[in-house]
């Protein structure tokens, strides 16, 4: 009896180190949502590896079942360890790579206690088939107990978040790594705005020829497309709260043309059909007041005027890309880079800028341009290269740009 004992030292091994990692770690941290959600999502997939042996007879089928879910939950439980590796202390991630030795040795133990009653397994000193069955039958009620437990914790635990929910400081703090930083998100930024550019410049000419034009970029940034447009030959003028990011535009504009003001979005200090182009790119999923923002673009346009803009639609897929994946991906990642609830659909969009006499003529998808080396090397290396492309989509549901009309 002692021999078949030894074979439930990995369930209360486990055990222990998931009530350690849960009520120590979980309880002094502050846990998001999403790791939250995906917690519940681990212990849930176990407990479907537990109903196996719980409810159906050994038979190769049915073995074979649990096999494949048993391999899930094993490659399942890794998920975040690309976001814990900011957000956790070096004793949690060591009592997490203990959990994930221990998890598929006790998910092997399970199996050889639910084969311990057909009598193919031999003597390998296990228990009884009884004593193994109530002994499975209480792990699969401890694990259901500790997934109620999770979701009763998650759901009573307000998390702290800036007071508008979005973190713009970081902004700020960039500097030169505007253009050369390749291990923080300001490198896909970059990539976007190669292919963004080139279509602002591309419609530009199109529809006015080679006439400068009288063009304002809201929120400008660091000038990814303001110098761009100077250099096009246009009077373009670049108004940004971040006072680091407008130094900076200055030092990298080649044309030494560019207005670069400090001004806030919602009060323009312009008159009344002042330009001819606004540009509003990865602004509107920064900010909560986009009405006022809308109006005071349409108000400083002149009749006809084009406004183009590029934001995020609020869809589950722009949350994992937009969000997660950007958070699991590159490194140095700002806290609230983005908040899924500043998402705007385009129905939304389109709704706001026809309330102030805008029409949108023209959307397409944005997304990262997936089957390349670079998009490789950025999931292996966590830093973006010079190399990395988005590309234009017919589908809408993550990024989107596009242009809008001021009625003449």
């Amino acid at each position: 009896m002692n021999g078949a004992l030894l074979w439930f030292l990995p369930f209360t091994l486990q055990g222990l180190a998931m009530a350690v990692d849960e009520f120590g770690f979980h309880r002094r941290r502050a846990v998001p949502r999403w790791e939250w959600l995906g917690h519940m999502l681990d212990t849930l997939v176990f407990l479907g590896c537990l109903v196996c042996p719980l409810l159906l007879p050994p038979e190769p089928a049915h073995v074979r079942l649990y096999a494949a879910l048993a391999a899930g939950s094993c490659l399942l439980i890794t998920k975040d360890e690309w976001v814990h590796q900011r957000l956790c202390s070096g004793f949690e991630q060591w009592l997490h790579a203990v959990l994930f030795i221990l998890h598929p040795v006790v998910l092997m133990a399970t199996a050889l206690l639910w084969l311990s009653g057909s009598g193919a397994l031999g003597e390998l000193g296990l228990p009884p088939p009884v004593l193994a069955r109530s002994l499975l039958l209480l792990q699969g009620l401890l694990v259901a107990g500790f997934l109620a437990l999770q979701a009763g914790f998650g759901a009573g635990r307000r998390q702290p978040r800036p007071a508008s929910g979005i973190n713009n400081a970081f902004y700020d703090e960039l500097g030169e790594r505007w253009y050369t930083a390749r291990d923080h998100p300001i490198g896909l930024l970059r990539a976007e705005s190669r292919l963004r550019n080139g279509w602002v410049l591309d419609e530009l000419k199109a529809h006015f020829g080679e006439r400068s034009l009288a063009i304002l970029d809201v929120a400008c940034g660091g000038g990814l497309l303001a110098n761009a447009l100077a250099q096009a030959g246009h009077a373009v003028t670049g108004i940004d709260l971040s006072q680091g990011s407008l130094d900076v535009a200055r030092r990298h504009d080649p044309s030494a043309s560019v207005s670069y003001l400090a001004q806030d979005a919602r009060m323009l200090g312009f008159p009344d059909g002042h330009f001819d182009v606004v540009c509003m790119m990865d602004f509107l999923e920064h900010i909560e007041d986009r009405d006022a923002v809308i109006a005071e673009a349409a108000r400083v346009l002149k009749p006809g005027g084009w406004l183009f803009f590029h934001t995020f639609n609020r869809t589950p897929l722009s949350w994992l890309i937009g969000i997660k994946g950007v958070e699991w991906s590159v490194k140095n990642t700002p806290r609230n880079l983005h908040v899924y609830a500043l998402f705007l659909k385009p129905s939304e969009l389109a709704e706001l800028c026809a309330r102030h006499h805008l029409a949108i003529e023209e959307t397409r998808g944005v997304r990262p341009r997936v089957f390349t080396w670079a998009f490789l090397r950025l999931l292996f290396t966590a830093r973006v290269s010079d190399a990395f492309q988005f590309e234009f989509t017919r589908s809408l549901r993550v990024g989107y740009c596009g242009r809008a009309r001021k009625a003449a």
